[in-house]
């Protein structure tokens, strides 16, 4: 489950998007931050998810970013550093 919360290129209109199975009264069990970026390292997205671990982290990028955004990579935050999957 995922949620964008930071839309740096669509001046805001795409915040929400989310998983179909994101409900957002469930909000706090999704505490892994994560960003989108396109093929020059430019950061399109920013959002939060319950993964950051297994083959479904990389769900964001895989639903939203690489057909939709030309996305090509996407990045967790974890101990203070951004780290790519």
């Amino acid at each position: 489950m995922w949620t964008i919360t930071n839309d740096l290129i669509d001046g805001g209109e795409k915040v929400g998007t989310s998983s179909r199975n994101f409900n957002g009264t469930r909000i706090a069990e999704i505490a892994h931050r994560f960003r989108l970026l396109d093929g020059d390292g430019e950061i399109y997205y920013e959002g939060l998810s319950d993964n950051r671990e297994s083959q479904g982290a990389f769900a964001p990028l895989d639903d939203f970013g690489r057909g939709y955004a030309g996305c090509t990579e996407i990045q967790y935050l974890v101990d203070g550093a951004w780290r790519q999957l």
